[in-house]
């Protein structure tokens, strides 16, 4: 690179060739006081970028990816798209949409622009820019645009639109590529030789006692019946998450690490242990190893717990459900066939999870009067729509305030803005910060009901306020993602707060704010079912797992292919089971 016309040439050179040699940390140090003489060469700007972002300096890489935009029109819209990327990494999430927004507005139609602009409008609750935006790709995936369905990823995508069929169109992935026939067939051609033990492979990235994921599943791993299953749980979990820990990831049972090893590597590991059925918890989320899973790891692959819909380009012969969130509709909008459980699809540990005393109200900041709506699901899920309907609760319930889980002051901002056009003030919004586990159980029950989001429900945190014995009312879905809710409720013996529609949930809100023995008998409903109920029954939800496992392997065994099927209920309990502790 010869020297930018006009600077000097004195410390460049040195600079080029530590860039050159991945010494960036050498070639910030002499940019710097070259930078500070004249800052106007895109070059050399681009490089200062380039090597922040190498060093995981991500708010220096994005101020020098925006300079650089300005100094360089002809890749400007490129240079912006990277700084917004690099400030979101930062989570400066206001300058990032900024960005974002100029490099989705700043030529034609752009996947990559429109990906990260869109990502970043949900993430900064911009309900009325967003409901713009859907709607405008909505018109392009309805006229059949190809492009249209790569720009969402699928976690994204489900979101906002509860479409199934086109839920099932979308062609963006991380982690990966797609699967093809070709590659399903040779996986699942290879010679296969069963064991009188079945042999289960559980793949994870969350495999910690602090994550959402573990929070439900860990009780399955622990209630397995070793005699008839041999488990092992493949895990690639980060140091950061499994720092967190505090200790019942000892009692899982055999755990093998394979974050260190590439795909190819991974996959002969896990081959090595003849696995009969890999049971892949992620799918669609962050950091899944979708072209480890597909370059096939058993001759039986499936999808649970983590995606909530269907795992387009991820070869996994079944997704595990039940009958609520995938009824006979569904069938057709799922490359996996549907192994349906017979009450809730949802794992949930229901003896080894925190049930401490309620926090009070005087404690969270809340005032004791006042008739409190809590929602502490991601902001992610608050569509428009969702903040619509919630609008219309607050204003069925003049005493009424909703407490809901923010803690980005330019969110709220533009979620107070949003509901100031609906006609409820700032002063009846209330935001909460993330919590550790125990202490956000106890101040869930302070709450007196809990409002969903749409159309993506509240999973994990669903589970979590029926735990803390806070009443949900939610609304039917159309979609596995809008049907979670429901299914956990029903699951725990609530069906009744599950609404036909949005009117019939501002009706059910309403009137349970002016019935308060109504509501006390769903709470005391909800305390004792904790125990009886099959949603946090997890000795008995975990032999019906292992009876889907058992009927995948006898299909398998008879050269069946795979297919739909329903799990047998097994018997209900004679007496209640442990629930949690303090």
């Amino acid at each position: 690179m010869p020297p930018p016309k006009g600077l000097p040439a004195k410390g460049l050179p040195d600079a080029i060739n530590a860039y050159r040699a991945g010494r960036y940390q050498d070639c910030v140090a002499l940019l710097t006081p070259l930078l500070a003489r004249t800052a106007t060469d895109a070059r050399l700007v681009l490089m200062a970028a380039q090597s922040h972002a190498k060093l995981g300096n991500s708010e220096q890489a994005a101020h020098f990816y925006a300079k650089a935009a300005d100094l360089d029109p002809q890749n400007a819209r490129m240079l912006r798209l990277l700084a917004a990327r690099s400030y979101k990494r930062a989570r400066r999430r206001a300058p990032a949409l900024v960005l974002a927004r100029q490099a989705a507005r700043g030529g034609p139609f752009d996947i990559e622009a429109e990906n990260t602009y869109r990502s970043l409008l949900r993430e900064q609750l911009c309900l009325e820019e967003c409901e713009a935006e859907d709607a405008r790709l909505l018109g392009r995936m309805k006229a059949g645009e190809a492009a249209a369905f790569g720009v969402d990823d699928p976690h994204d995508h489900i979101m906002w639109c509860d479409d199934e069929s086109l839920n099932a169109r979308i062609t963006r992935m991380h982690g990966g590529t797609a699967f093809t026939p070709q590659s399903r067939a040779a996986r699942r051609t290879v010679p296969h030789a069963f064991a009188e033990r079945i042999r289960i492979g559980y793949l994870s990235n969350d495999v910690c006692d602090q994550h959402a994921t573990m929070r439900l599943f860990q009780g399955v791993l622990m209630a397995h019946d070793r005699e008839r299953f041999d488990v092992t749980v493949f895990c690639y979990t980060d140091d950061d998450v499994l720092s967190a820990d505090q200790g019942m990831r000892a009692q899982y049972g055999s755990i093998v690490p394979i974050r260190g090893l590439d795909d190819e590597a991974a996959a002969a590991l896990i081959r090595s242990h003849g696995i009969d059925i890999l049971v892949d918890l992620k799918g669609h989320t962050r950091g899944a190893r979708v072209s480890l899973v597909n370059r096939g790891l058993a001759p039986i692959q499936v999808a649970y717990l983590g995606f909530p819909g269907c795992g387009t380009g991820i070869d996994c012969d079944y997704i595990v459900s039940d009958r609520i969130v995938t009824p006979d509709a569904s069938k057709p909008y799922y490359h996996e066939k549907l192994c349906r459980l017979p009450h809730s699809y949802q794992a949930n540990d229901g003896a080894h999870r925190a049930l401490p005393p309620a926090a009070s109200r005087d404690s969270l900041g809340l005032p004791a009067d006042a008739f409190v709506i809590a929602s502490f699901n991601a902001v992610r899920k608050i569509s428009p729509r969702t903040a619509r309907l919630w609008a219309r609760v607050l204003a069925a319930i003049p005493e009424s305030i909703l407490w809901m889980m923010c803690d980005d002051p330019d969110a709220q901002a533009n979620f107070c803005a949003f509901m100031a056009t609906l006609g409820i003030g700032a002063e009846r919004i209330h935001f909460a910060r993330r919590a550790d586990y125990p202490e956000h159980v106890a101040r869930l029950q302070a709450a007196d009901i809990a409002l969903d989001t749409f159309p993506t429900n509240g999973h994990t945190t669903t589970s979590d306020k029926l735990w803390a014995g806070l009443p949900v009312i939610t609304c039917k879905g159309r979609n596995f993602t809008s049907r979670v809710s429901e299914s956990l409720l029903t699951a725990l013996g609530l069906p009744d707060l599950v609404a036909e529609n949005e009117d019939e949930v501002v009706e059910r809100c309403a009137a349970l704010a002016n019935d308060r023995a109504r509501l006390a008998e769903i709470r005391a409903r909800i305390a004792t079912n904790r125990s009886v109920a099959p949603l946090f029954d997890t000795l008995r939800f975990t032999r019906h797992l292992e009876r889907a496992y058992e009927m995948m392997v006898e299909r398998a065994r008879k050269g069946l292919e795979p297919d739909h099927f329903d799990v047998p209920e097994l018997p209900s309990p004679d007496g209640p089971f442990p629930a949690g502790r303090p």
